[in-house]
């Protein structure tokens, strides 16, 4: 693991900027994904299975970098998890929505301890992504390093014949299997280890069902996909 070390106190994101964090996400989201998909449509008209599978994946990018953020950030999200428990005990919700309604200033954007917050306040949740000994900390900083370049690969290899139809369904089926299997093994060490307790069921259906359900799902496409692209070694269904 590359530690880098953060001297700035743990406490959420703060400044004059004009920009709110949601923002910030919402415009990665939406202009990241609407990339490739006009480039795409401007070539071979509307398709709804590429459209799922790139969204998808072009979010799976953003949350790379956060679990960058997650590996390299550690040290303060430890920090950050002690202060917010004492602070947002039995209020974990309130922590979230301040993280993602702060106000962010334009040079904070790029740097990895603002999205480590991401992390600190989802620890309030599950408390594994303050542990540097966890599977949940372990399994995410390795999809953040591992699966960042796939993914980009995958968005654009299916718009551009970077790679044969074969070679990148072979690419993504390891891709989305690795985010499958590790949300299935996420899942049964959370509830086998009661992490549940203490949370009540709006705040885990939010926080562990919603967010996490989505890489279940999407990925189950994805893999039906690169098994079409390996089976055909054509790319002719997203197109």
């Amino acid at each position: 693991m590359l530690e880098v070390t953060e001297s700035t106190a743990a406490h959420p994101v703060r400044g004059a900027g004009v920009l709110r964090v949601w923002m910030v996400v919402a415009a990665f989201v939406v202009v990241g994904a609407a990339v490739p998909i006009s480039l795409h449509f401007a070539r071979y008209g509307l398709n709804v299975g590429q459209i799922i599978l790139v969204t998808f994946t072009w979010i799976n990018v953003m949350i790379a970098l956060w679990e960058i953020s997650l590996n390299l950030r550690i040290s303060l999200i430890e920090r950050q998890h002690e202060q917010f428990v004492e602070e947002y005990r039995g209020r974990e919700l309130d922590r979230v929505i301040d993280f993602f309604t702060a106000r962010i200033r334009v040079r904070e954007i790029l740097r990895p301890s603002t999205w480590a917050q991401v992390w600190s306040s989802y620890s309030l949740f599950d408390p594994a992504y303050a542990n540097r000994k966890s599977f949940g900390f372990w399994v995410d900083s390795g999809n953040g390093y591992v699966t960042l370049i796939p993914s980009l690969l995958f968005i654009y290899g299916l718009t551009f014949d970077i790679v044969p139809a074969r070679t990148l369904g072979i690419v993504g089926l390891i891709v989305f299997w690795m985010m499958f299997y590790g949300t299935v093994i996420y899942y049964a060490a959370y509830f086998f280890n009661k992490e549940y307790v203490g949370h009540t069921r709006r705040n885990l259906a939010l926080f562990i069902g919603g967010t996490n359900s989505l890489w279940i799902f999407a990925p189950a496409w994805g893999i039906v996909a690169s098994i079409i692209l390996i089976n055909t070694d054509s790319y002719g269904f997203l197109r």
